[in-house]
């Protein structure tokens, strides 16, 4: 299964970031957005003015902003770290892999990160596919999957961050399943996935609220599908579109 395994935000006193083995580096940073040791990656971020959020990706992650790094890292003990230079905090991860491996390492501003994302167990022959697979692209995405990643996991990368809400959210309703949404056994589930992603958005939305704006997203989603079967009865992206301006729109009056 391909998603986000993880995520930390991280404070960078002297805007140097780390990321790879356990074991403390030796290494000399020149000038460029990244260096690397073989065991680790430094990474240059946006330092005091403001955390820089690190997300790992298992097998595939999205093509979003420059890429500084791809190569073998030696990672002991089945560990990924994650730190800043002077020590100040340090987060691991367990991944299923000890040793040598590719990592991928891209960051939304080389130099100046805010946003760094770091892919795991992704093969040589991996392929790039856009997400969602027809109509309007939310971002491509590097996967080692090669019969393409599965729905769900589609909808999962979709959602997997709460930047560009309402283009994320048409994505996640274009992906929406005909059988999940209208089956009694797993009637609501992928709406009420989504109805707790919106709750990052709102200060005041809880679980009852996020369930109220999960049923509704149901029904609306459930009205716009196409009636032509041959057309797997999907959302066309218009409608997604305002379907998700009409959840967003409830979701954030609850804020005000």
């Amino acid at each position: 299964m391909q998603m986000l395994t993880g995520a930390v935000e991280v404070y960078a006193n002297h805007g140097l970031l780390v990321v790879g083995s356990i074991s403390w580096p030796e290494l000399n940073w020149g000038d460029g957005p990244a260096d690397a040791d073989g065991r680790h990656v430094v990474v240059k971020t946006r330092g005091q003015a403001g955390h820089t959020r690190v997300s790992f990706w298992s097998g595939s992650m999205p093509l979003l902003g420059a890429l500084v790094f791809d190569g073998d890292l030696a990672l002991e003990d089945y560990q990924i770290f994650v730190g800043d230079i002077e020590r100040l905090g340090r987060w691991t991860q367990r991944i299923s892999r000890t040793g040598p491996q590719r990592v991928i390492i891209r960051v939304d501003d080389p130099g100046y990160a805010s946003r760094v994302d770091v892919g795991l167990d992704i093969t040589a022959d991996a392929h790039v596919m856009p997400l969602p697979g027809t109509g309007p692209v939310l971002f491509d995405v590097l996967t080692s999957d090669r019969d393409g990643i599965h729905p769900a996991n589609q909808r999962g990368l979709a959602l997997d961050g709460h930047d560009a809400p309402h283009r994320r959210l048409a994505a996640a309703i274009r992906l929406l399943s005909d059988r999940s949404l209208v089956e009694t056994r797993q009637n609501g589930y992928e709406a009420g996935i989504i109805a707790e992603w919106l709750r990052w958005l709102s200060m005041d939305l809880d679980q009852a609220g996020a369930s109220a704006l999960g049923e509704q997203l149901r029904q609306l989603v459930i009205a716009a599908r196409t009636a032509d079967p041959a057309d797997g009865r999907t959302v066309l992206p218009a409608d997604a579109a305002r379907i998700a301006e009409a959840i967003l729109d409830a979701a954030f009056r609850g804020s005000e």
